[in-house]
């Protein structure tokens, strides 16, 4: 009894270690353990949404894409995806035992451009091909704006469908 109630206490430490240290949480590693190709070909690339939250009084991002990538011994896809501004809010996030501060949230989605390129990736051959090998990533690539300060923290949020919600991708990432 004593040697698996230490074994549970390791598990939980590590757990919890490995959630420290990270800025992805481990509810979005839970939720993305079970996402597959299928799920991707059925996608509405119109749904996509790109949330970006910062500690900041304007938009700190200059540009941001979605990028993916396809790595297997049949095939290698690396591309982006361009992203549109939809909406912008400057909120006062109000805190207990310090003083209040400035978020800015501003939303995206895929351009023209980028719904034609998702909507091609998501009829690629390799990605109907289910007996293939190989990792499949999807990640947010951002270039910051001239004016954006050299230290703050910064938050990305990916909605696939709007019935799911948003999840994050990273959290307050300095």
């Amino acid at each position: 009894m004593i040697k698996d109630t230490g074994s549970i206490l390791i598990i939980i430490l590590l757990t919890l270690l490995i959630q420290g240290c990270s800025n992805v949480p481990l509810s979005t590693m839970m939720k993305m353990s079970g996402f597959d190709e299928g799920d991707f070909i059925e996608l509405n690339p119109e749904d996509i949404r790109v949330r970006v939250r910062s500690n900041t009084q304007t938009n700190v991002l200059a540009a941001n894409q979605l990028s993916y990538s396809y790595k297997g011994s049949e095939a290698f896809i690396d591309d982006c995806l361009s992203l549109e501004l939809i909406e912008e809010e400057l909120r006062q996030v109000e805190h207990w035992f310090k003083d209040d501060t400035p978020e800015h949230v501003s939303w995206y989605r895929l351009d023209a451009e980028g719904v034609e390129k998702f909507k091609a990736l998501q009829q690629h051959p390799i990605l109907q091909n289910k007996d293939r090998e190989g990792t499949f990533e999807l990640s947010i690539q951002t270039v910051y704006s001239e004016d954006s300060p050299n230290k703050f923290k910064l938050s990305v949020d990916l909605m696939l469908n709007p019935e799911d919600g948003y999840f994050t991708m990273f959290d307050e990432l300095e």
